[in-house]
């Protein structure tokens, strides 16, 4: 009976959890009262599926140019392992910041904790509901090979209903590995006075462990001289090429193998992912038992100061503060930022890569950039390149486009403090792009020792890249203005679930596309360095004066009619 009853309650947990999470129960109270606000979401729905759909399909092409070059390698089933392995490293590198949202930082834990519900039930629910976020990526990523290569080897329905069990499963193992990180995590947190600082700091570390040695494990290439004869052997075995691709990540070969083949080799090769997941879940459940609640709780303790310090009062400009206190937000939440400064860390890793040697140096993406970078010398069109590389690294920014929805339901102290909208508007702005400025100089200087770049290149990259990144934040802040996601239950939402975020780096890629075909355009007429450098710095002038003037009349407006 006790089973009974405790089983009851975590499906009504879930249920309240899962309604909650996806607002289920809004979007009835707008369909049947507000039509206006049904039709502003159908609007923006179809936005947003039209603008996937471009996604889709060039993803899909991509993948059925792969299929067509495996083809001749006699590996067709290769691209379902290259799907799978995407999936499962995107879920696992970004999974510990989801967790650590969900689970630990949410705003109902202290709700949560007051329920007579058992620790694991609550961690169980949501899991769940985490796995269930994650779905859209496997599905993603997963099915176009799917369904390329079901159709190229002509499968029938059972294998169709295998590949939907194999996505099911496919971020689980993932999702497991960044609890336990998390749950260690947390369990350390929880003993800690510097709680934010740890999180923070074990986090980037964490992530930047799980990077390195995924690259790690893929320059485990044989040397020069056994190159050939190591190539020989993978293509001579049935299955060679997708045990190598898919090394990285070990359930992505069983799901290639348990789609590719038959009987019983394909049911055993299901059977290992199954228990897998189920062995793995099993013993991370357990220990959620004895740890979860102390962590999740520990965040809802204030931390004790220590340090005594001298008060002193100063004059400071609005802009300023709200400058200030952006950057306090930002750093006093862990999920902000690690969300937000993440690209000051990765970007430069990326770009030092070749300093490491090995495989590292050999990545192909890299090579590809480096070789472009080389090709041109120290001209104006090497200085443009690397200008746009490292605007592309600041413009991956969620800072920026979260800025207003980060506010949450607090929006309501902006509109009352006595500082006008377009002056907030302006210190929000200065504060998300102070953290893109950051990020292209940690690039940049990665850059000057793996491209051994002299100082009058260095400075004119960064100068030039400095000035695109303005009017990139300013569309940024105008989309966040504009339509901000106030109503979310924990952080992670506010940032990582805002689709606000990819609507700002689409855009941020948009301009850089833009200023590339115009920089290439004033190449062709071989114009003089310095006037080059000139005009392009005074069109970024003129975007960001009438972007600045745009995002000024924008505040006013939408400050009169955003509600907390």
């Amino acid at each position: 009976m006790k089973e009974v009853l405790a089983m009851s309650k975590f499906w009504s947990l879930l249920k309240l959890q899962i309604n909650s999470r996806f607002g289920f129960s809004m979007a009835r109270y707008n369909f049947r009262n507000e039509k206006k606000e049904l039709w502003k979401a159908a609007g923006l729905t179809f936005i947003i599926l039209f603008a996937l759909g471009q996604v889709v399909f060039l993803y899909s092409y991509m993948i059925r140019r792969l299929y067509m070059a495996a083809q001749l390698l006699n590996s067709p089933q290769l691209i379902l392992t290259m799907g799978a392995s995407a999936a499962g490293l995107l879920i696992l590198f970004f999974g510990i910041f989801y967790i650590l949202g969900a689970l630990f930082l949410a705003r109902d834990t202290e709700f949560l904790a007051s329920l007579p519900i058992k620790q694991n039930s609550v961690f169980l629910s949501k899991f769940i509901l985490v796995l269930f976020g994650e779905y859209p990526i496997a599905l993603f990523l997963m099915l176009p090979p799917v369904i390329i290569y079901g159709a190229g080897t002509h499968k029938g329905i059972l294998y169709y209903i295998t590949a939907l069990i194999c996505i099911l499963l496919l971020p689980i193992v993932p999702l497991i590995i960044s609890s336990l990180l998390s749950l260690g995590l947390m369990h350390v947190v929880s003993r800690s006075k510097r709680r934010d600082l740890i999180i923070i700091v074990g986090s980037v570390i964490l992530f930047l462990a799980l990077f390195v040695g995924q690259n790690l494990l893929l320059s485990r290439i044989p040397e020069s001289g056994s190159e050939m004869e190591f190539l020989l052997e993978i293509l001579q075995r049935s299955d060679g090429l997708v045990e190598w691709s898919g090394r990285i990540f070990p359930p992505s070969v069983w799901i290639t193998k348990a789609l590719s083949h038959t009987g019983a080799e394909a049911l055993k090769n299901l059977g290992y992912l199954v228990l897998l997941s189920v062995a793995s879940f099993i013993p991370v459940w357990l220990l959620a038992s004895l740890i979860y609640q102390r962590g999740a709780s520990a965040q809802l303790e204030a931390e004790k100061r220590t340090i005594k310090r001298k008060l002193t009062y100063k004059g400071s400009s609005p802009i300023m503060v709200i400058f200030n206190n952006e950057w306090k937000m930002i750093l006093r939440t862990p999920v902000y930022a690690l969300n937000s400064l993440i690209g000051i860390i990765v970007g430069p890793v990326i770009m030092a890569m070749p300093l490491f040697g090995g495989s590292f140096a050999q990545d192909p993406d890299l090579q590809a950039i480096f070789s472009l970078i080389d090709q041109f010398g120290s001209s104006p069109a090497q200085v443009l390149i690397l200008s746009g590389i490292l605007a592309l690294f600041g413009s991956f920014n969620a800072a920026v486009s979260s800025t207003y929805s980060r506010e949450g339901k607090s929006l309501w102290i902006l509109k009352s403090i006595p500082v006008k909208p377009q002056t907030q508007a302006a210190g929000k702005l200065l504060a998300g792009y102070s953290i893109s400025l950051l990020c292209v100089i940690t690039t940049s200087l990665a850059m000057v020792f793996a491209l051994r770049l002299n100082f009058g290149l260095w400075l004119s990259s960064v100068v030039l890249s400095a000035a695109a990144l303005f009017p990139i934040c300013l569309s940024g802040t105008l989309i966040d203005l504009l339509r901000p996601k106030l109503h979310w239950n924990n952080p992670t939402e506010a940032i990582k679930q805002n689709f606000n975020v990819v609507l700002g780096m689409v855009a941020g890629a948009i301009i850089i596309m833009a200023l590339g075909a115009l920089c290439y355009g004033f190449l062709q007429l071989q114009m003089n360095p310095v006037f080059l450098y000139g005009l392009v710095v005074l069109i970024l002038a003129a975007l960001s004066w009438a972007g600045i003037s745009i995002l000024r009349k924008a505040a006013v407006r939408a400050y009169r009619r955003l509600e907390g």
